[in-house]
């Protein structure tokens, strides 16, 4: 009997152990397979010093009407040439639009790493804040999918007016075991989803099989602030704005409408 009990008190160990090591040697390529970039660099293509020594690539797209900019972090298989649509829309549905690159994606510099997309975001909040002196209260962060790990570590950190999140985790390693399983983790946005005072938007499909609908229930549950949410009953992780495009503007909207209620007069944002 003891025996038999020690038997798989050893193979669960093992097997344990094998799993923190694959994590160990492979997190990283598995969360950040950087594809080749879409693009090349415009005349003028903000190019942002990161606080690691990488350089950051940007893509501003101003609107002289708006109210708010919108600071935006893609998810892991994209970059800024694919997420350029998105941002032409979000641009037309009334926001000035800041977008980052990670290290390694694009034409960023270096090689991507948890690390180094807080990094990322980092120089874009300093771009606005300080050099274009665009107050906190109107940067509004956007995480899709991993730039939500990004967004909710600095909104958990600075003074910001808005926090928007699609497909967002609770933790990198938690989409794969659903439970916290290993002694660390990455981009542990449960942990620090509870600092974020600004106003949450959470949007999330039902039928998301990459990111499990329970992740975004979990993350709004946390948020102490005030907040709104979009759940997609027909949609999966990467089609929620094709598949309900009224539903997801009309949410947008709402939440634009929602800042812009309850902030301070306040100048426009177009000179970013």
């Amino acid at each position: 009997m003891l025996d038999g009990v020690l038997v798989i008190l050893m193979t669960l160990a093992a097997a344990y152990g094998s799993l923190v090591v694959f994590a160990w040697l492979f997190a990283n390529s598995l969360i950040f397979p950087a594809p080749p970039s879409t693009y090349v660099d415009a005349p003028n293509q903000p190019k942002l010093p990161a606080p690691d020594g990488n350089t950051i690539t940007a893509v501003f797209l101003p609107n002289p009407a708006a109210s708010h900019v919108l600071l935006f972090g893609h998810g892991n298989k994209m970059d800024l040439g694919k997420a350029d649509q998105r941002l032409q829309q979000l641009r037309d549905h009334g926001w000035a639009v800041f977008a980052y690159e990670y290290p390694g994606y694009g034409t960023s510099s270096g090689q991507p790493s948890e690390a180094g997309c807080y990094s990322a975001l980092a120089a874009a909040y300093v771009y606005l804040t300080k050099l274009k002196q665009i107050p906190s209260e109107k940067i509004v962060l956007y995480g899709l999918s991993l730039g939500g790990g990004p967004a909710v570590d600095l909104a958990s950190r600075e003074p910001i007016g808005g926090l928007i999140l699609e497909g967002a985790f609770l933790s990198a390693f938690r989409v794969v075991t659903h439970w916290k399983l290993l002694p660390w983790d990455r981009f542990d946005n449960i942990s620090k989803i509870g600092r974020v005072r600004a106003p949450l938007l959470s949007i999330h499909a039902r039928q998301d099989q990459t990111v499990p609908f329970f992740h975004g229930q979990r993350l709004f549950a946390a948020h102490p602030g005030p907040k709104q949410h979009l759940w997609v009953a027909d949609a999966h992780h990467n089609n929620i704005l094709e598949a309900s495009p009224a539903a997801y503007w009309d949410a947008i909207e709402r939440f634009r409408l929602q800042l812009i209620s309850t902030a301070a007069p306040a100048s426009s944002v177009s000179t970013v």
